[in-house]
């Protein structure tokens, strides 16, 4: 049985989480504003941003096996602490940044900061976590309550960043700082859980065994159908998640929309997206095991619709039209993280779901590069609504495909998944 201390420390983790998760799932004052800063402020090219963001996704690639022996190493409260930091230093070399190397140097900052907390944020609360059959849905409402703060607090700083860059673009940035301090503030408040077989207790983790279990991960992902396909949904869904804030961005800018709106509209949708994000448990309960297909094909082919409405003439109603689909995007995308996160840590152990999000993290790099890539290709010869039509198509292709194979594979009572499915089954 844990101990009255280990008890607490959970408890402590489980009510600072929603708080963390409000000011440091993602950078604040800065998504809104970014693409405008580089392209404005720093007169970087549309396509050197994208490059840059390729870049950063190729960094987030590689770092993925080192993070991974980082946190077994130092423990998962110790390297978000470390993650924070790097949220900092990448803020600050941005205030800064004069050239494009100077760029790609903050990117991969940036990139370490961000596999670090990508692997483990979610790990920490789900390992404070009583286990048992409420694990899932106690896992997933306190992460939605997180979610949904974090996008109120995001509508609030988009707006305000939008009309604080009309004073001075750098402005913004600032607030990123200062937010990102606070956040490691915060990182520096979680408490340390142990089980017997946790390897924050070894006092030095070997490599040699780090990648044996790694390897037996992904063993286990080459079997299981059910994990293949969460992770293949996983990458393409948020790798077009994230390049979507440049494309939108880019679109705004193309449909001649003031500088000083674009942190209104993504307030709007943030605001969305956490009203959304609260009602995740309802969407599971009502589609079950069509839920990632009701998430999936409109997010790709509002992609398209957002295209086809910006080739059209300028019009009052066309540009309502496009901003409406964003939101819509935005209603998705808050469903979509608290549900796939809580997905794919099902039927998993503490020991395996550390290096199942570095291989969660591995496809999902990839699927981000090749977009990035291919969007940087596209706005270097194009413009930003045919880029965004030729990768709204691409993608939509790929998710239907995608979505008819996992079918029969993923959504299924316990008792219908094969031995591979369930190797992991959670019985901490």
């Amino acid at each position: 049985m844990s101990s009255t201390k280990e008890i607490q420390n959970r408890k402590i983790n489980t009510k600072l989480y929603p708080i963390y998760k409000m000011v440091s799932w993602d950078l604040l004052f800065y998504y809104s504003i970014i693409y405008l800063f580089l392209t404005q402020a720093k007169h970087f090219e549309g396509s050197q941003v994208l490059l840059g963001e390729a870049f950063f996704t190729a960094s987030c690639l590689i770092l993925q096996i080192p993070v991974g022996l980082i946190v077994d190493r130092f423990g998962k409260k110790n390297s978000l602490v470390f993650a924070n930091i790097c949220m900092c230093i990448f803020t600050f070399i941005l205030l800064i940044v004069s050239n494009f190397s100077q760029l790609l140097l903050s990117f991969f900052i940036d990139a370490i900061g961000y596999v670090i907390k990508g692997v483990c944020e979610t790990n920490i609360l789900y390992d404070s976590l009583p286990s048992g059959k409420k694990r899932g849905s106690l896992y997933s409402s306190i992460d939605g309550l997180g979610s949904s703060r974090y996008y109120v607090v995001d509508a609030i700083t988009s707006l305000i960043a939008g009309f604080a860059y009309v004073i001075t673009p750098y402005l913004p940035i600032v607030f990123c700082l200062i937010t990102n301090i606070i956040s490691t503030i915060l990182a520096t408040r979680f408490r340390h859980t142990q089980m017997p077989d946790d390897v924050e207790e070894q006092p030095k983790v070997r490599i040699k065994e780090y990648f044996k279990q790694l390897g037996d991960a992904i063993k286990f992902v080459k079997k299981s159908k059910r994990i293949k396909c969460l992770l293949i949904f996983f990458a393409l869904m948020s790798g077009l998640s994230y390049n979507m804030t440049t494309f939108r961005s880019g679109v705004l800018k193309q449909i001649t929309i003031p500088e000083q709106y674009f942190g209104v509209i993504f307030a709007i949708i943030q605001i969305v997206a956490a009203i959304c994000s609260r009602a995740q448990n309802l969407v599971h309960r009502k589609f079950r095991n069509t839920t990632l297909s009701f998430l999936g094909i409109p997010f790709t082919a509002s992609c398209i619709l957002i295209a086809f409405f910006a080739m059209l003439n300028k019009s009052v109603l066309n540009t309502y039209i496009i901003i409406f689909l964003f939101v819509m995007q935005g209603a998705i995308k808050g469903v979509y993280y608290v549900l796939i996160y809580r997905y794919l840590n099902n039927f998993t152990t503490r020991k395996v779901r550390v290096k199942l999000a570095t291989i969660r993290n591995i496809f999902y790099n990839i699927c981000s590069i090749l977009i990035s890539l291919t969007g940087a290709l596209l706005l270097h010869i194009t413009n930003a609504s045919n880029t965004i039509l030729i990768v709204g198509c691409m993608t939509t292709i790929a998710m239907i495909l995608l979505l008819d194979y996992m079918r029969d594979k993923v959504g299924l009572k316990p008792e219908k998944y094969s031995k591979e499915d369930l190797k992991y089954v959670d019985i901490n």
